[in-house]
């Protein structure tokens, strides 16, 4: 084996190790369908709706695109549909029900229908019980949020919008001033 693909290979069992599921589906190209017509094949148009909202307040519209903007509930539903064992895509999906449970506890209403405030509240709590014993809540959020992060910025959004974007090999400019340049680059 050569260092290169040593390297290689490093690199990707410790990303795996990291972000788990996530990266399965980053590596077998796992894109969001932008279609009209789109229907989730996992989940429910119920789920896609809170992982939708989860997913905003996660990767927020700034003055930068949102997680919205990138479609990363449709990445997520393909990603967990093809990547992730049955366990624990039941697992999972169990997890996403705890958004409307713990909105309908706190404020009475369904997850979807809160406040940014308040989803925040809850995605706070999720945070917290991450860090604890509970297992079902502390399943969640640390996938969810890789599968956020993952699919916004391998998201064509996410790389070009949010991520500095260079071309490469960019424009061809064969003649211009080394003042222009500013230093030299290497690739």
């Amino acid at each position: 084996m050569e260092r290169r693909d040593i390297l290689k290979a490093s690199a990707i069992f410790l990303g795996y190790g990291l972000i788990g599921g996530a990266s399965v589906a980053v590596l077998n190209g796992c894109k969001a369908d932008k279609s009209d017509d789109w229907v989730p094949s996992f989940f429910t148009e119920e789920e896609i709706a809170i992982l939708a909202e989860a997913a905003e307040r996660i990767i927020p519209k700034t003055d930068t695109p949102g997680a919205k903007d990138a479609m990363v509930h449709r990445y997520i539903d393909e990603a967990v549909q093809n990547n992730f064992k049955k366990e624990k895509q039941d697992k999972f999906k169990e997890g996403v029900a705890v958004f409307d449970l713990k909105s309908n506890e706190l404020f009475s209403k369904k997850f979807v229908d809160i406040s940014d405030e308040e989803k925040d509240q809850i995605l706070q709590s999720l945070v917290e019980a991450s860090k604890n014993k509970n297992d079902l809540d502390r399943a969640v959020f640390p996938t969810l949020k890789s599968l956020v992060v993952a699919g916004f910025f391998t998201s064509e959004v996410g790389a070009t919008k949010a991520l500095i974007y260079d071309p490469i090999p960019g424009p061809y400019q064969g003649c211009i001033p080394f003042s222009e340049v500013g230093g030299l680059y290497s690739l």
